[in-house]
């Protein structure tokens, strides 16, 4: 993965450890590609979607592209 790829990753994990905590409602968003393999029998991530965390009013806590492949057990860490 490249450099960009690296700093979203650290931008997306940045605003996990900043904004999720426990008794609190977030909201993820993730905007994949038309041509991702969750649309597949397999509902596997193969594409770079854009994520979004919101609170719980909708507002817009952090947007973040380029992070890579989507694994929703990542928030299994966060907690």
């Amino acid at each position: 993965m490249s450099n960009s790829n690296r700093s979203a990753r650290r931008a997306w994990a940045s605003a996990i450890k900043r904004h999720v905590t426990r008794g609190k409602v977030f909201h993820v968003e993730i905007h994949h590609d038309d041509h991702c393999g969750i649309y597949t029998a397999a509902r596997l991530c193969n594409c770079d979607p854009d994520r979004v965390l919101k609170d719980d009013n909708g507002r817009t806590l952090a947007a973040v592209t380029g992070a890579g492949f989507y694994d929703p057990l990542e928030f299994v860490e966060a907690m």
